[in-house]
């Protein structure tokens, strides 16, 4: 497994810096790194039995793989789970992203039928324990250990994660976290050849036939490196209103910065640097894009996603030629239906960050232009 210790060190420096230094952070962090570094040593021992007990996985193909993608809160979680209702792909679960073996997919498998023969008290402790974990994004973003998720903590276990700003409220010293795109050609083909065999590992456990069904809202920093990997991936690109989506982002940080770096808070700082972040994430997808082939890349409008769930599942299955079974176009109506009833209790604005919409509308005017946003 991948990993870029130079990140891990300088995050480290930056907590028990002058400049940014809080006993309750500090003690925080250690309270982080030391289980995160012995789960990540579990995972590699068992990535490492993959070897010996599967060792096929290093013949599976990873073809013309899906992948939703777009700036976070743009509506990528929920256009991916209804894709995920469909049973040609596969798809990456959230406990999948945290045990990226073989020999762990194969072993929790085995003990979830045992599980359930003798009447699922393991499963009851999970959901005990990720409801409570979870709390506080509740009402922002659904997600348990079965549910479809982004791959980000495969990145997170090489410390090349923009989501590592959670604990680490530095996002403006991340570079390499941030933008893999501009790291040294050497890293970025090792932190490449790693996932990909995180991807052939999954397909070869969950399904060597299906079509691998990626959502990654924070693939603006890699997508270059992803790309170069996966030259045939399908792309579909959810866009939604910058002065939405980045205060919305900020709101979904920032639960977690009141409780476990509040300092960062107070100034603003953290929040003014994930503006910054998103800001330049918006306008790299909107360059790199250019050389996209469009047979491989669908733009849609979160606007229209919201509008018309259906109709757009519909556009980027005939977009890429994918097959629309009957059984699956009556789960995607059901689906449709719940959405509709469907109410946010997440609320922000840009004025609770310091942000205004014409600050935000001259950061981006390529893409206020492309897009016809107001």
């Amino acid at each position: 497994m991948y990993f870029h210790y130079p990140t891990f060190f300088k995050l480290l420096g930056l907590t028990f810096s002058r400049r940014y230094f809080s006993p309750r952070h500090a003690a925080l962090v250690v309270l982080f790194v030391v289980p995160f570094l012995l789960l990540r040593l579990f995972v590699c021992m068992m990535r490492l039995l993959d070897h010996v007990l599967y060792p096929d996985f290093h013949n599976q193909v990873v073809r013309m793989p899906l992948y939703i993608i777009g700036n976070p809160r743009s509506g990528t979680t929920f256009s991916h789970r209804l894709l995920a209702l469909d049973e040609q792909f596969t798809y990456l679960k959230l406990y999948q992203t945290i045990f990226p073996a073989v020999t762990c997919y194969k072993f929790f498998a085995l003990t979830g039928r045992i599980d359930k023969m003798i009447g699922r008290p393991v499963h009851r402790i999970l959901s005990v324990v990720s409801n409570r974990g979870f709390k506080g994004w509740e009402t922002i973003h659904k997600t348990g250990p079965e549910k479809a998720e982004s791959d980000e903590m495969l990145f997170m276990y090489a410390m090349l994660s923009p989501l590592l700003g959670l604990l680490f409220p530095f996002l403006k010293e991340m570079d390499s976290a941030t933008f893999v795109d501009f790291m040294p050609e050497k890293s970025r083909k090792k932190l490449m050849d790693y996932y990909k065999s995180c991807l052939q590992r999954h397909l070869y456990a969950t399904g060597p036939d299906k079509i691998l069904l990626q959502k990654v809202a924070l693939i603006a920093g890699r997508i270059e490196a992803i790309h170069t990997l996966l030259p045939d991936m399908r792309i579909v690109h959810l866009v939604r209103h910058p002065a939405e989506s980045i205060p919305s982002l900020i709101s979904m940080f920032e639960v977690t910065w009141k409780s476990l770096a509040p300092h960062a808070v107070k100034d603003g700082r953290a929040c003014r640097e994930m503006t910054d972040l998103i800001c330049k994430y918006y306008l790299h997808l909107h360059e790199v894009e250019k050389d996209f082939p469009r047979d491989y890349l669908l733009k849609v409008k979160y606007t229209d996603l919201v509008a018309d769930p259906r109709a757009t599942v519909h556009d980027i299955y005939n977009h890429f030629g994918l097959e629309m079974r009957p059984d699956y176009d009556k789960l995607l109506s059901r689906e449709m239906n719940r959405a509709r009833t469907y109410t946010s209790k997440h609320h922000y604005s840009l004025a609770d960050y310091g942000l205004s919409r014409e600050m935000i509308r001259r950061r981006l005017q390529p893409i206020y232009e492309e897009y016809g946003f107001e």
